[in-house]
């Protein structure tokens, strides 16, 4: 043994491999023992790198040789077994999986407590923007009333097409094309995208896991918006509501002014004022940096749990 922290990776998508090339070749003492892929013959972008084990993504839960496990599969139910297994045996489970964390991180969480294990997610929400890690910081303050944001930059892109003049239609073909959008944007388009996101910021902002069932969400699918009307899927919440919704917007706020893939959050804190956090929120780099950063927080001896005052 070296001392550098070995780590299995379940995923080498975009932001997967990104990752993987930090790990190899960042500043970190990290090592890259284990890679999960659903088809290793298959041709990629970015090739799996020589000298790592590759093999099945229960295999890399089950290792107990590594100290972490990162995840960046997305899904629910197969990375929920994962999860549990590797924070059952005292291993950090660090995730981008929105999905996973917005069904079932108060129970995570409380697995992470028994087990000794840790729960990082930091690229969950706001890709490249430090999102939850500001939240976080904030909250122990006990003091925040209230957030907004644009957390969806898809919407954020076809909103800000129509406004322009665009038929709903038409920006959403825009979208795809710029690949702003999927192929099926309905993820995106009928809100449950941003809702996740907010459930994850709701349960870091006020201390107690809020799933996104708890969401009134309304998507922007069929919006018929005039030329020059600056409308945007709104994402909000206090510690009793949340609810994502489209809304008309003043010229002059920041949340008009983004677009692309920008992602923006607003958070006023009692008697300290407005905060506001921006920055990419998509992008394999961006995503990745976040991944690392989590990491980074291991290497130095910490053991966060995501929700870790969550009942």
């Amino acid at each position: 043994m070296d001392g550098r922290l070995r780590i299995g990776l379940i995923g080498w998508g975009t932001v997967g491999s990104a990752l993987g090339e930090l790990v190899l070749r960042g500043p970190l003492p990290l090592e890259l023992a284990r890679i999960a892929v659903r088809d290793a013959a298959r041709e990629r972008v970015s090739a799996l790198p020589p000298g790592v084990d590759i093999g099945p993504a229960d295999v890399v839960a089950n290792d107990q040789t590594l100290a972490a496990v990162v995840e960046l599969a997305g899904g629910t139910e197969a990375p929920h077994t994962w999860a549990r297994t590797a924070l059952e045996r005292g291993a950090a489970y660090v995730t981008a999986n929105k999905a996973l964390l917005a069904t079932h991180g108060g129970e995570l969480a409380q697995e992470a407590r028994r087990g000794g294990g840790a729960l990082l997610a930091s690229a969950s929400v706001g890709g490249g923007a430090p999102m939850i890690e500001v939240l976080e910081h904030l909250a122990a303050t006990r003091q925040i009333s209230r957030m907004r944001g644009l957390l969806n930059a898809t919407t954020t892109f076809i909103c800000s097409a129509m406004g322009a003049g665009r038929s709903y239609d038409d920006a959403l073909r825009e979208a795809q094309a710029a690949g702003y959008a999927e192929a099926d944007p309905s993820f995106d388009v009928e809100g449950r995208d941003a809702a996740q996101k907010l459930a994850i910021l709701a349960s870091v902002a006020w201390g107690a896991w809020r799933p996104e069932r708890d969401v009134a969400t309304r998507g922007i699918v069929g919006l018929a918006l005039p030329p020059g009307r600056i409308v945007r899927l709104v994402a909000e919440a206090d510690e009793e509501t949340m609810q994502v919704r489209p809304m008309e917007l003043d010229a002059g706020s920041a949340l008009a002014s983004a677009s692309g893939v920008e992602s923006v959050l607003e958070i006023e804190v009692e008697g300290a004022g407005l905060f506001r956090v921006a920055g990419p929120g998509a992008g394999g780099q961006a995503t990745a940096g976040a991944v690392y950063a989590d990491l980074a927080r291991l290497v130095n001896g910490e053991r966060p749990i995501l929700f870790g005052g969550a009942p």
